[in-house]
C-alpha cells in the first residue's frame, strides 16, 4: 500500500488548525479486493461524517450530462434514478460501467493525491420490444466511507503521540421496478393540402422498490511512543439497511412537427418534463463501539483491556427526496439532434438531526441537501453511406451536500460540490444491434467556506457498455421454429 502524506488540519472538524500540532493527511492508493473496491468508490476525509460521500450518478450517459436524471435524454440509457424511464427503452437492454478517479487534496501550499475506482451502475431492463410495459432491476454504489487521516503532536506528560483515523466500506443500492407508458397520436399538416398521423405526446410512470445496505467501519488509533503508556484503539462498526419506494413520472409533448408537401419530415421541437419522489424511510443500524487498551507485541497490535463497549440496533429517519426537471429537444430531418435539459433535487437532512446524530462525528451536523444540474446533448446529422454516429454530451452540476462543518464559534459551513462533465456514446463496432459504448469524464471540487478546511479536486473517467438484441435474435421472444 502506498501512502501520500501532507500536513493538514484537525480531524475534530477535519480542519481546525491548533498551535503546536502538525497535522498529516495520509491518502492510500486503494489496491484491496474487489469487494473493498466495490464499496470504496471514493476516498475523502469528509467521508468520516454521516453515511459517507455520495457517489452521485455513475452511469456514463447520465454523469456526462451533469447527472440529469428526472427526464430521459435518450432511449438507450438505463436510468436507475427514474423509475419511469424503463418504459421508454425500446428493446431489452443491459447496461454496465466502471469508473476510475484521481483525487487531489490541498490546504494552503500543501497537497496530497491518490487514485481509486470501481464498478459503476449495473442495470437490466426486461420488456418485449416496443411494448409499453417494462421490468427493471439493478445495483449501484451509493456512498463511500473510505478515508485515512493522521496527526502527530507532543504532550508534556506523554511525549510524542501519533493519532490515526481511518474508514472503509460504504452503502450500495439494489432496486427492482415496474413501469408503463402511454402514447397519443394526432394529425399534423404536411404542406398546404395534406396531413400525416404522428405521435404527439407520451407519458411514462413507474415505481421502484429499493434496498440500501452496507457496512461502514471506522477506527481511531492513539499511539504513544513512550512504551510505559498503553496505546488506545477505538473501533466503530455500523451495518446499515433501509428499504423504501421511489415513484417517478415523465412525459413529452410535441410543440411543433414539420412535413413538406411530399410528406418528408423536416424537423420537430419536443418539450420534456419529469420528476421523482421517495417518501421518508427508516434506517436501521447494527451499531458497535469498542474502546481498548492495546500493546505492540512482535509487530502485532493486540488488545489488552476493554475500556468500554456498546452494542445496539439504532434507528433513524432518512428524509423524503424529490427531483424535478425538464428540457427541450430539436430533431432534424437528417437525424441531427440537439437538447438542453435541467434538473433539481432536494432532501431536508436537517430534519434527521436527532434521529441520525449517532452517524455524525466531530464538529459537524446534518444539513439540507440540494443540487441543480444542466445538460446539453448534440447528435450530428447522418452522412451518406454512414448512418451511425456518436452523441456528444456536456453538463454542469452545483450541489450542497448533507454535511455542514462547525467552526470554533459553532457557526455552520455547508459542504458544497461543483462538477463539469462531458462524454459521448458511440455504436459498438461489429455489432448488428443498437449496442453502444459509453465514455465520460467529469471534474469536480468539494470544499467549504472555512479557510482552515482542506479542499478536494477529483477527475473521474467513466467507461460503459449498453447491450441490446439484434432484429433477428430478440431476447425473451420465443422462436417460431428451431
Amino acid at each position: 500500500m502506498h501512502f501520500f502524506d501532507t500536513s493538514m488540519t484537525s480531524p475534530d472538524i477535519l480542519v481546525h488548525a491548533r498551535s503546536g500540532r502538525a497535522w498529516i493527511l495520509c491518502l492510500a492508493l486503494l489496491t484491496g479486493s474487489l469487494e473493498g473496491i466495490s464499496q470504496e468508490t471514493d476516498f475523502s476525509p469528509f467521508a468520516r461524517f454521516g453515511l459517507g460521500t455520495s457517489q452521485g450518478t455513475l452511469t456514463p450517459a447520465l454523469a456526462s450530462m451533469g447527472g440529469v436524471t428526472s427526464v430521459s435524454t435518450g432511449h438507450m440509457a438505463v436510468n436507475a434514478d427514474q423509475p419511469a424511464s424503463s418504459a421508454g427503452v425500446v428493446n431489452p437492454t443491459f447496461q454496465g460501467s466502471v469508473h476510475f478517479q484521481g483525487i487531489r487534496l490541498t490546504e494552503g501550499d500543501r497537497s496530497a493525491q491518490t487514485a481509486t475506482g470501481g464498478p459503476g451502475s449495473f442495470g437490466l431492463v426486461i420488456k418485449r420490444p416496443r411494448r409499453p410495459r417494462a421490468f427493471q432491476l439493478g445495483l449501484t454504489p451509493l456512498t463511500s466511507k473510505a478515508f485515512n487521516v493522521s496527526r502527530s503532536l507532543t504532550d508534556s506528560t506523554l511525549g510524542n503521540i501519533n493519532e490515526t483515523y481511518e474508514g472503509q466500506g460504504g452503502l450500495a443500492r439494489a432496486y427492482v421496478g415496474l413501469s408503463r407508458g402511454w402514447r397519443g397520436r394526432g394529425w399534423r399538416s404536411a404542406g398546404k393540402e395534406d396531413s400525416v398521423l404522428v405521435n404527439t405526446w407520451g407519458l411514462d410512470a413507474g415505481i421502484q422498490a429499493d434496498h440500501w445496505f452496507g457496512d461502514a467501519i471506522q477506527n481511531a488509533f492513539l499511539d504513544i511512543e513512550d512504551a510505559t503508556f498503553r496505546d488506545v484503539r477505538t473501533s466503530i462498526s455500523s451495518r446499515h439497511r433501509a428499504s423504501g419506494v421511489v415513484f417517478g413520472a415523465e412525459g413529452y409533448t410535441m410543440l411543433r412537427v414539420n412535413y413538406n408537401d411530399s410528406k418528408d419530415f423536416e424537423g420537430s421541437w419536443m418539450l420534456k418534463l419529469g420528476g421523482t419522489w421517495s417518501p421518508a424511510r427508516t434506517l436501521s443500524t447494527d451499531f458497535t463501539h469498542l474502546v481498548q487498551s492495546t500493546v505492540l507485541f512482535n509487530g502485532i497490535v493486540s488488545g489488552l483491556d476493554t475500556s468500554s463497549f456498546e452494542s445496539a440496533i439504532l434507528k433513524g429517519e432518512v428524509p423524503q427526496q424529490w427531483t424535478m426537471g425538464g428540457g427541450i429537444q430539436w430533431d432534424g430531418p437528417s437525424g441531427g439532434r440537439f437538447g438542453v435539459f435541467v434538473d433539481h433535487h432536494a432532501q431536508a437532512w436537517s430534519s434527521s438531526q436527532k434521529s441520525l446524530d449517532h452517524l455524525m462525528e466531530g464538529s459537524s451536523e446534518w444539513n439540507d441537501a440540494s443540487s441543480t444540474a444542466i445538460g446539453l446533448m448534440v447528435t450530428p446529422k447522418r452522412k451518406s453511406g454512414n448512418p451511425t454516429r456518436s452523441t456528444w454530451r456536456f453538463g454542469f452540476r452545483q450541489s450542497t451536500l448533507p454535511t455542514a462543518i462547525l467552526d470554533g464559534d459553532e457557526s455552520s459551513h455547508a459542504l458544497t460540490e461543483q462538477r463539469v462533465s462531458m462524454g459521448l456514446n458511440m455504436p459498438l463496432k461489429g455489432s448488428r444491434s443498437a449496442s453502444q459504448l459509453h465514455f465520460g469524464m467529469d471534474f469536480g471540487t468539494r470544499s467549504t467556506t472555512l479557510t482552515a478546511v482542506h479542499a478536494e479536486s477529483t477527475l473521474r473517467l467513466h467507461v460503459g457498455v449498453t447491450l441490446t438484441p439484434t432484429a433477428k435474435n430478440l431476447w425473451l421472444i420465443p422462436r417460431l421454429y428451431d
